[in-house]
């Protein structure tokens, strides 16, 4: 918290960037992340969020209030805290369809249904904010770069054709 504070006190009206490294090798960005899903889920604890209140910490960078997660629905709980997690590993929140957690919980297939209903604007707002803070967008995925033999078409194979005979 002592860095946050001294960075506060060195740039007042700085937003953090979600990269940004103290000199120390802090990860700073990715600590005032971590603290706001913690309250965004609430899993913060109240003494916790005073301390940071009491330091100034700043909960959202456009002044909206940060959205709150309902500790009645468990299920979007738990797949909102397995994507955080995911994208403190990964550094981004492309979890993929097919990803399970090794608790089993297919977080991948929940949050490719989330994002179909909210592409489709079925997707209610109180849904959508908490997605929106831990980086889940409805725009499309950005695709991987493509190989020679995808570009060249020289790895498709065509069924019922043999591959030319080597001499």
């Amino acid at each position: 918290m002592q860095l946050y504070a001294d960075f506060r006190r060195q740039h007042p009206h700085t937003a953090i960037p979600a990269d940004y490294v103290t000199e120390s090798g802090f990860h700073l960005g990715r600590w005032q992340h971590r603290q706001r899903v913690a309250r965004m889920l609430g899993t913060l604890p109240p003494h916790r969020i005073a301390e940071l209140d009491a330091i100034g910490f700043v909960w959202s960078d456009d002044d909206t209030p940060l959205p709150t997660v309902s500790r009645i629905d468990g299920k979007r709980r738990r797949m909102l805290t397995e994507i955080a997690a995911y994208r403190e590993e990964h550094g981004n929140a492309l979890v993929p369809a097919n990803y399970v957690t090794a608790d089993g919980e297919q977080v991948g297939q929940w949050l490719y249904r989330a994002v179909k209903k909210w592409r489709a604007d079925a997707l209610p707002d109180d849904e959508r904010g908490p997605l929106a803070v831990l980086g889940v967008s409805p725009s499309p995925r950005p695709r991987g770069p493509r190989t020679s033999a995808q570009r060249t078409g020289s790895a498709v194979r065509h069924p019922g054709r043999r591959p030319p005979a080597r001499i």
